[in-house]
């Protein structure tokens, strides 16, 4: 180990006995002896310590005791020809071949590639290198009008506007600091464009400072990761994932700030690829089918379908710019192949992933997460139909009748029908005091006073946010359970207490619920499905006449008393919203075919017993005829 460190070998135990015992040997001593002038003529070779095929330049110069000097790249050579060297040189004596492997470990490389120095080197070189070709004399025509253009007018030319640029940057010149400002300022009107968008059409956003923060947060994000990619890593501007940014505009807002935000971006990378805006119009395009491809997002498959929309984009974006370009069919499939396809490939698996961050940290809900929201075997609402069956049936006849009325006015009907499941949730903490759960039993109200009705009822808000709270539901899903009762009178306790006391002295907002009035379109659909859904199951010989009846009644009666006021619902929508319910009240509702009593059969049978086998022939007859059978 003492030897192999000093010399820097790598020599086994093994090989060091057998050197030891072949020198201990006069005979072999005196072999040994033979080789070391061998030996020296072999390391007059230049042996490189790197492997040849990694050396670009044939021209090498070699530093010896400070002296430089060309050396040839053919007389150089690796440390895998030392084996051939040594049998060359010492072919002749057979009794060496007993030292040609121990000979090969003490020869070390004795050129050392200089990294570093090489790469000054070079770069010397290139700063020498003038990037100006000829010369021109001040106020001397380069060229005049309708002159061809030559490659010697071309690099006149070109020279010149590279002077320009120097002597400018060097003057720091008014016009260098205007191109500075220019910049600037297409920046601003590109920011400018999304901020009337947003004032015009997205006004609430400029109140949510959170979704405010994400929009910017992403925006800003997508352009330094294209700057990245261009101007530091010096990749291919076709590997800049755009379609990222659209997709998650489009999942966590909508489509419109997707296209626009796009748009934005859009433009901002065409000015970091030095206003390049073929590039931009292709990322517009791209994005926007990106957009369409998530609009609607409800499985895991539908990123597949989104992959190969945004692949399909890419493909014609780049036949359409590379044709323009006169670019080659095989450059086009290229750029596609290496750059364009790995990025529609990854990008949607990108987006599905960070949805999770994006939703916890700036709670926003999307479709996925309602759709997980859904799922029956979810705690909550297991525990639901365990603990009171009656309101869990209650909740899920109320979904299905608020999914139809938001489908029927263009509502998120995923929303209305997932916040219906847990609109009512608080009830579990006290089911038996809510007629749905009262298996026929007596009615525990019975024995309460009015007034402790009513906090028993109004309390079930208040658990129901409690557990939502616990349970980690969305902000979107809990508001559900204020809303959808609004401040509404709890009528029937309300004049129970009247006739039981003095008018004067019971204050009516003892008996309302703590609201706030729905402030959504989504809230108020629930709030009217449940209303309507207790009284459907009220009413006698609910035909569809009678049914439309009643919505119509209870929705005006919830329009009256003002607890429609602060979401945005118009007339002709609540017009959508009884046509929906009608439709499925009607289905859940429908007549049903009266069976005779059993007595009613007996008696039927005895009167009728003589003819069973005439009934039986003609019932047969009919059936032949009916299906066309006549054998």
């Amino acid at each position: 180990a003492l030897l192999a460190s000093r010399l820097n070998l790598s020599i086994t135990s093994g090989q060091v006995r057998i050197l030891a015992g072949l020198y201990a040997d006069s005979r072999s001593r005196a072999v040994f002896n033979s080789l070391v002038p061998h030996a020296r003529r072999i390391y007059r070779n230049l042996i490189i310590n790197i492997p040849a095929n990694r050396i670009y330049n044939k021209k090498i110069v070699a530093i010896r005791n400070g002296v430089e000097e060309d050396v040839d790249f053919d007389k150089i050579k690796e440390l895998t020809d030392i084996p051939e060297l040594i049998r060359r040189e010492m072919n002749l004596r057979d009794n060496a071949k007993a030292f040609h492997s121990l000979l090969a470990l003490f020869i070390r490389p004795n050129l050392i590639y200089n990294r570093e120095l090489t790469r000054q080197r070079r770069k010397e070189a290139i700063d020498q290198v003038s990037l100006v070709k000829d010369l021109v004399y001040e106020n001397e025509r380069i060229i005049d009008a309708n002159e061809r253009v030559t490659p010697e007018i071309y690099q006149k030319l070109r020279s010149l506007e590279i002077a320009q640029a120097e002597r400018s940057a060097a003057l720091q010149t008014f016009a260098n600091i205007f191109a500075r400002l220019g910049k600037y300022i297409l920046t601003a009107l590109v920011l400018f464009l999304l901020y009337l968008f947003l004032k015009f059409n997205r006004p609430n956003l400029f109140v949510d400072n959170k979704r405010l923060l994400l929009l910017t947060l992403i925006i800003f994000l997508q352009v330094l990761l294209g700057s990245l990619i261009v101007k530091q890593l010096n990749w291919p501007a076709y590997l800049i994932p755009t379609t990222i940014s659209a997709m998650l505009f489009s999942v966590l807002f909508d489509s419109g700030i997707a296209f626009v935000g796009t748009a934005v971006i859009s433009f901002l990378l065409g000015g970091v690829l030095g206003l390049d805006y073929s590039y931009s119009l292709q990322m517009m395009f791209v994005g926007v089918v990106s957009i369409y491809s998530v609009a609607h997002i409800r499985n895991r498959n539908q990123i597949f379908s989104a992959i190969l929309y945004i692949s399909m984009a890419y493909l014609v974006s780049i036949l359409a710019l590379g044709g323009l370009r006169y670019e080659s069919i095989n450059e086009i499939f290229e750029d596609f192949v290496y750059y364009m396809l790995p990025n529609a490939i990854l990008s949607p698996f990108i987006t599905y992933m960070s949805l999770g961050l994006f939703e916890k940290f700036f709670d926003i809900t999307t479709d996925v997460t309602l759709l997980e929201l859904s799922d029956m075997n979810h705690p909550l609402l297991k525990k639901l139909a365990n603990s009171a069956p009656g309101t869990f049936h209650h909740s899920i006849v109320v979904g299905n009748l608020a999914e139809a009325a938001a489908k029927e006015i263009g509502a998120n009907s995923l929303l209305a029908r997932v916040g219906s499941y847990y609109h009512d949730i608080g009830k579990m903490k006290k089911p038996d005091y809510f007629v749905e759960n009262q298996k026929g039993g007596g009615n525990k109200h019975e024995s309460l006073a009015p007034n402790m009705s009513a906090l028993i009822l109004a309390a079930h808000v208040k658990n129901g946010l409690e557990m939502a709270e616990e349970y980690g539901l969305p902000k979107k899903i809990s508001d559900f359970i204020p809303e959808h009762h609004g401040t509404n009178l709890m009528t029937y306790f309300y004049s129970k207490a009247i006739e039981a006391g003095d008018e004067s002295e019971i204050n009516e907002s003892d008996y309302r619920y703590p609201g706030p009035k729905p402030q959504s379109k989504e809230t108020a659909i629930v709030m009217l499905a449940d209303t309507v859904e207790a009284a459907a199951r009220t009413l006698k010989s609910p035909t569809p006449g009678r049914l439309r009846k009643m919505a119509e009644e209870l929705v005006e009666k919830r329009f009256l008393e003002g607890e429609l006021d602060d979401c945005d619902l118009t007339m002709r929508d609540l017009r959508g919203i009884i046509d929906g319910f009608v439709s499925v009240l009607s289905g859940i509702h429908h007549e049903r075919i009266e069976y005779p009593h059993e007595d009613t059969k007996k008696s039927t049978r005895k009167a009728n017993g003589s003819g069973k086998q005439n009934d039986r022939t003609s019932t047969l007859t009919e059936l032949r005829k009916a299906t066309g059978n006549g054998s």
